[in-house]
Parts: C-alpha cells; structure tokens; sequence
C-alpha cells in the first residue's frame, strides 16, 4: 500500500503540472489572440478613414470643376467655414435678434460693417473677403456667397420674412471683380445701342449709374444683396413692403433711394440693400441718410 500510495502522488502531481502547462499556454493564446485583434481593428480603421478622405476630396474636386469662377466661390467658401466653423445659423421671427460675437459691427467708420464703396471710394486692388454660403433655400442659384460676419443676418432676415409669408428669395450677392468686368461691359454695350448720340465717356458714365464700374461695387465687396427682381415694380411687392418695415432689425438699409441718386451716384434700386448693423441701420433711417452722408456724419460727430 505504501508503494501504491507513492505511485499515486507521483500521478497527482504529474497531472497538476500537466494542468498548470495547459492553463499557462491557453493565457499566452488568449492574450496572443487579443494583440492580434486589436491590431487588425486598428488597421482597418485607418484605411476607412483613408478611404472617406478620399472620396470626399474626389468630389469637392468634382464640385468645383465645372468653371473657373465656380471654383473660386468654393474655395472661399470652404475657407470662410474652416474660420467660422464656431458659428451658428441663426433665424426667426421679425423681432429676433442675431446673436454672433464673431460678427459683432463696430461703429466707427473703418469697421468693416461701414466701408464705403463707390465711385470716389473704390476697393484696393487685390480685395478680397471671407465668404460662406447663403441658405440655398434663400438663394436662387447653387452656392450664392456673402461676407462670413454678416452671412447669419441675412438668413436671419429671410427666414423671419418666411414666417410672415414673405419670400425673400437672393438673385444676385458677392461677384467677384471678374464678374463685375463683365457686368459693366455689357451694360457700356447696351447703352452704346440705346444712346448712340453720346460719346464713349458719356456712355461710360451712362453706364456706371446702373452696373458700377469694376471695384466699385458694393457686391465686390460682399455686403450687398439684389432680391427677387431688378425691376422698379420691385417696390410694390409685399417683400419691398417687408424689407421697409423689418430690414433695419437684421442690420440692412435701402442702399439706392430715389432721393439721393446725385450723392451716390447710382440710379434707384428698390431691390438692392447693404449689411452696416442694427444699430447704424436704425440710425441712417432716422436721419433719412444714404450711406455716403451717414460716413460725413460720423466723420463730424466722433
């Protein structure tokens, strides 16, 4: 019984060491097996992310790719978002206000808000301005730009119209000088037709007082905007009737009356309005100031 009692332990103790092996060696796979897991999860992660890069840079190169000038509104847009991604799209009723630090108007006269733009004050060369894109269901075409501070006032504005049934639809917002040029040069062609007793000069004058010459729009500048129509019936339409009544409470004036034509120098425009701020919108409607005589005030009452 001795020996048998040796020969068992001997068996007992084999097979606790055979287990232990057995329990060592399944740890080493299971801890092999999860590195292994871990590292193939980590890999095919970074390729998706390599992968949706790609396709998103496919198609912004496919977005911008139709012309030249397409291309250059993108690239402002795609700036402008990266600089103001902190930004919030604002919008409601007439009353509202636009809350955007960012944005904030200044009130002298070289804040951006109170450039002025004109035929005596035109744009430095080489201007250029942060846009983004309007709300595409204010604007008429795809991708319509505006200055980036002031771009949330404008949606602003024709959303607030939208919920009092008026449709403030953008035809016309930031041109670039190019497009200007072009403007201008048609309009010097058709007056050339229209009046062909008057000199070259006198048809570029003609001219300018209703397409402003290259660097001296205020759509250069990116503070403008044409709504609905380029037509003079504009101002009998329920959104010229909302735009009196609501546009200075979203920073906007009438840029072109008909009462100061020989101060700005362009021809009256009831479609066109200019962002300065609230509070100088407010201000130039109360003296019955165009933009031009606002700045003089400024300027004499610092």
């Amino acid at each position: 019984m001795p020996a048998l009692d040796r020969n068992t332990r001997r068996l007992i103790n084999s097979l606790k060491r055979k287990n232990a092996m057995l329990t060592a060696l399944s740890l080493i796979l299971a801890v092999a097996l999860l590195v292994m897991t871990v590292l193939y999860v980590t890999k095919d992660s970074g390729a998706e992310t390599t992968d949706s890069t790609s396709v998103l840079e496919s198609s912004s190169d496919f977005d911008t790719a139709t012309s030249s000038e397409k291309k250059q509104s993108s690239e402002q847009s795609s700036t402008s978002k990266e600089s103001s991604s902190s930004k919030k799209e604002s919008s409601g009723s007439a009353s509202s206000k636009v809350v955007d630090a960012a944005a904030t108007p200044g009130d002298t006269i070289e804040s951006w808000n109170l450039k002025l733009v004109n035929g005596k004050n035109p744009l430095p060369s080489g201007f250029t301005v942060q846009t983004e894109k309007i709300k595409a269901s204010y604007a008429r075409d795809v991708g319509m730009l505006y200055d980036a501070r002031a771009v949330s006032y404008l949606n602003a504005m024709c959303a607030a119209a939208e919920k009092d049934g008026v449709n403030l639809l953008v035809i016309s917002s930031y041109r670039t000088n190019a497009r200007q040029k072009t403007l201008y040069n048609n309009q010097v062609a058709k007056q050339k037709v229209n009046h062909p007793e008057l000199s070259d000069a006198e048809v570029k004058k003609l001219a300018a007082t209703i397409s402003a010459y290259p660097g001296t729009s205020e759509h250069e500048l990116g503070l403008a905007v044409d709504f609905n129509s380029v037509e003079t019936s504009f101002e009998g339409t329920a959104q010229f009737k909302w735009l009196k009544a609501h546009a200075e409470e979203y920073g906007f004036i009438l840029r072109y009356t008909k009462e100061k034509q020989d101060i700005t120098g362009v021809i009256y425009e009831p479609w066109h309005y200019r962002y300065v701020g609230e509070k100088h919108a407010k201000k130039i409607n109360q003296l019955g100031f165009c933009l031009e005589e606002y700045i003089d005030y400024l300027k004499n009452n610092k």
